[in-house]
C-alpha cells in the first residue's frame, strides 16, 4: 500500500479535524432546514396559537380537524393553487421550450440577442416584475391596455381576472426553466432527430416520438422545480390576487397570519395548511428523483461525431421572430415602460404626447435618493444577502467535499439527500416556518424581527450551493489531495489550501447567484421582517401599497423599483465581471513549471502539442505548484 494509502487508512480510524468540520457543516444544515419544519409540524398540532409558552397549546388534531370541516375552503385552496401554479407551470415551460429550441436548434438570426432578452427579467427583482405588470395592465393608464384599443373590438384586459394572474405568473417564471433547458439541447445529439426525419418522419412527429422521450428526465426536473418555485411566490397572488386569487395557497397562509384589527392569527391552522403543501412537494420532488434516477439510458452525447442538429426555419422565420418580440414586448420593454411612466407622472394617467409635455416631472428620483429609509434598506438588504450567501456556500462546499470524498453510508446518502432537498420547499413554507421558529425560541434566544433572523432564513436555499459544490469536487483527481498528504498536511489542511482554491470559480458564480437572489428575495421577508429591519424589496412594496397609509407614494415607489433593478443589475454583472477579471488575471501569472521525466519546459507562448506534455506530467506539475503554495 502507498504511503497516501496507509495515510488514509489510518485518518479514517479516528476523527479528524476535516470530519469535524464536515459534520458541523451537516449539522448547520439541519439546523436550517429541519428544525423550522418540524417547529411548523408541532404547531400543526398543538395550535391554535403558538405550540410552546401558551396556556391553551395542547397536543390534538383539531387543526386538521378545523381544515378538514371547512370542506368548500379546503377544496376551492387545493383547485385554486393547483390551477395557478399548474396553469404558470405549464406556460412557461411551452415559452420556455420554444426559446430555447429557436436559440439552439434553429437558424433563427440573432440567436445570442434573443438569448440575452430572455435573460433580462431574471434581473428584475419579482416585487418589481408584480408591480410593473400590474402598472402596465391598469384598465385606465395601462400602456398595454391602451395598445390594445387601437385595435378593433376594444378589446381591455382585467388585470384582476384568475386567467391574468396565472399569465402573468407565467410570464415571470420563463426565464428560469429556459436556463435549465437550454444546456439540456445543447447537450442533446441530433442524429436520432436527423434519421427519423430521413425516415420520412414529419418535425412534430419527431419531436414527439424522439425528442420529447429523450428529454423526458431532464424536462421533468425543470417541470418540478418550476411548480415548486411558482407554489413558494407571494408577489403575483398579493398583488393581483385580493379578490379573483384569495384562494391561492401563498395568499391563503398569508392572510391566516396577517389577521386584521380585533382578530387572532391562526397559526396553528396555517401550519396544517403549510404541512398539507409539504407533502405535495415532498411528492413531487420524489416522482422527481424516481423518474430520473436511470436518466443514462437516454444519454446521447457519444464523443464522436457529435453535433446538435439545426432546423431550417424557412418560411416560419418571420412568424418565429414576429413571436419573439411580441414575448421580449411583455416581459422586458412594456414592464420597465411603465414603470417609468407611473415614475414621472404625479397620479396614474394614460400616456400621450400631450401628457409627456406637462404632467411628468422627475422629482420621484431625487425623492427616493433623498429618503434616509431608503438606504437603510439597501444597506440592509446587501447585508442580508451576502451574510446568507457566504454562510450557504461555506457550509455547502465543506460538506460537498466531506460526502464527495468520504465512504458511501447510509448516513451520508441521506445527508446527500438532505442537503438536495431545500429545493423542494416552497418559498412561502419556509417563511412561515422560519417565522413559527423564531417565536418559539424568542423568550431564549430573542431574534424575531432581527437581520440575524432574515440572514437565517435567506440561507435555507443551501441545496442550491452544495449541488454545484459536490459536482464540483467530483471532478478534482483526488491525486492532488493524496499529494498533500504525503508532503504532511492534514486533511483539512490539503482541503484548504489544494481543494479550495480549485473550487473557488464555482464558489464564486453560486455566491454571486445566491446573493442576486437574496437581494430580490420578497416572499420571506414579508413574513419575518420588521419596520425596522425590512429589506428593499419590503419597503418598496410598502411604497406601493394603497393600505400602506402615510407610506403609499406610487410615483416614488416606481422610482424606486427602477433605482432598484439598476442596483441589482450593475450588483450581480459587476461582481461577476470581476471575478472574471481575477480569474484572467490568475491565467497571465501562471508559469510553466520545469520539464518531469524528461519532459522540456513549455514557454507560455510556445504551442502545446500533444506530444510536449503528457497527462500524467501535467497533473505531476499541477501537484508540485500546489505544494509550493
Amino acid at each position: 500500500m502507498s504511503q497516501a494509502g496507509r495515510t488514509l487508512k489510518v485518518e479514517r480510524t479516528r476523527p479528524t479535524s476535516m470530519r469535524i468540520a464536515t459534520i458541523i457543516a451537516g449539522a448547520v444544515i439541519f439546523l436550517l432546514l429541519a428544525i423550522p419544519l418540524a417547529v411548523q409540524v408541532i404547531t400543526a398540532f398543538r395550535g391554535p396559537f403558538l405550540p410552546f409558552g401558551v396556556s391553551s397549546a395542547k397536543w390534538s388534531v383539531e387543526n386538521f380537524q378545523t381544515l378538514w370541516g371547512l370542506r368548500d375552503d379546503f377544496w376551492a385552496v387545493l383547485g385554486s393553487t393547483a390551477a395557478f401554479v399548474g396553469g404558470s407551470t405549464v406556460l412557461s415551460l411551452l415559452m420556455a421550450f420554444g426559446l430555447a429550441w429557436v436559440t439552439v436548434r434553429t437558424d433563427a438570426p440573432m440567436r445570442r440577442v434573443i438569448s440575452v432578452l430572455v435573460v433580462v427579467p431574471f434581473i428584475i427583482p419579482p416585487i418589481v416584475k408584480a408591480q410593473a405588470y400590474l402598472l402596465m395592465l391598469s384598465p385606465e393608464s395601462g400602456v398595454l391596455n391602451q395598445l390594445l384599443r387601437l385595435l378593433p373590438g376594444d378589446l381591455v384586459i382585467d388585470p384582476y381576472s384568475f386567467v391574468t394572474m396565472t399569465f402573468i405568473q407565467a410570464l415571470t417564471n420563463v426565464t428560469f426553466p429556459f436556463l435549465m433547458i437550454v444546456p439540456i439541447l445543447t447537450s442533446m445529439d441530433g442524429s436520432l432527430e436527423e434519421s427519423a426525419r430521413v425516415s420520412g418522419a414529419s418535425w412534430p412527429k419527431t419531436l414527439r416520438r424522439v425528442t420529447l422521450p429523450m428529454l423526458w428526465p431532464g424536462l421533468l426536473g425543470v417541470a418540478v422545480l418550476t411548480f415548486i418555485l411558482g407554489l413558494g411566490s407571494l408577489e403575483i397572488p398579493l398583488l393581483f390576487g385580493q379578490q379573483s386569487g384569495k384562494s391561492i395557497f401563498a395568499l391563503k397562509l398569508w392572510s391566516l397570519i396577517s389577521a386584521g384589527a380585533g382578530e387572532l392569527p391562526q397559526y396553528g391552522l396555517a401550519a396544517a395548511w403549510g404541512c398539507v403543501f409539504l407533502v405535495i412537494t415532498t411528492i413531487a420532488f420524489v416522482i422527481y428523483l424516481r423518474a430520473t434516477r436511470n436518466a443514462e439510458r437516454r444519454a446521447s452525447i457519444s464523443g464522436k461525431g457529435f453535433r446538435p442538429t439545426v432546423m431550417k426555419l424557412g418560411a416560419w422565420k418571420i412568424p418565429v421572430m414576429v413571436l419573439v418580440v411580441v414575448f421580449v414586448l411583455l416581459t422586458a420593454i412594456l414592464p420597465l415602460f411603465a414603470l417609468l411612466w407611473s415614475s414621472i407622472t404625479p397620479y396614474p394617467i394614460a400616456f400621450s404626447f400631450d401628457a409627456l409635455v406637462t404632467q411628468t416631472q422627475f422629482g420621484s428620483f431625487g425623492a427616493v435618493l433623498a429618503d434616509p429609509e431608503f438606504w437603510a434598506s439597501l444597506g440592509r438588504t446587501l447585508v442580508i444577502a451576502g451574510g446568507s450567501a457566504t454562510i450557504a456556500c461555506v457550509v455547502a462546499t465543506v460538506l460537498a467535499y466531506g460526502i464527495a470524498r468520504g465512504r458511501r453510508t447510509g448516513w451520508s446518502k441521506a445527508m446527500d439527500l438532505f442537503a438536495s432537498s431545500s429545493v423542494a420547499i416552497p418559498a412561502v413554507i419556509v417563511g412561515f416556518a422560519m417565522f413559527l421558529t423564531f417565536m418559539v425560541i424568542n423568550p431564549v434566544i430573542p431574534l424575531a424581527g432581527t437581520l440575524v433572523a432574515l440572514v437565517i432564513a435567506y440561507s435555507y436555499r443551501v441545496s442550491i450551493a452544495y449541488r454545484s459544490g459536490y459536482s464540483a469536487t467530483l471532478q478534482i483527481r483526488m491525486e492532488l489531495e493524496e499529494a498533500a498528504l504525503v508532503s504532511g498536511a492534514s486533511p483539512l489542511q490539503g482541503f484548504r489550501k489544494v481543494v479550495v482554491p480549485l473550487l473557488m470559480p464555482t464558489v464564486f458564480a453560486v455566491w454571486i447567484q445566491m446573493f442576486v437572489l437574496g437581494t430580490n428575495e420578497f416572499t420571506l421577508p414579508a413574513f419575518l421582517a420588521t419596520p425596522e429591519t425590512r429589506p428593499l424589496s419590503v419597503y418598496m412594496y410598502a411604497m406601493i401599497s394603497p393600505r400602506s397609509a402615510q407610506l403609499y407614494q406610487p410615483d416614488q415607489g416606481a422610482a424606486m423599483a427602477l433605482i432598484f433593478t439598476l442596483l441589482v443589475f450593475v450588483i450581480g454583472y459587476g461582481l461577476q465581471w470581476a471575478v472574471s477579471l481575477r480569474a484572467i488575471g490568475r491565467a497571465k501569472r501562471r508559469r510553466p513549471l520545469p520539464g518531469i521525466g524528461g519532459t522540456p519546459v513549455i514557454e507560455p507562448d510556445e504551442p502545446v502539442s500533444p506530444d510536449t506534455r503528457s497527462v500524467a506530467a501535467q497533473d505531476l506539475a499541477d501537484q508540485r505548484e500546489l505544494a509550493k503554495r
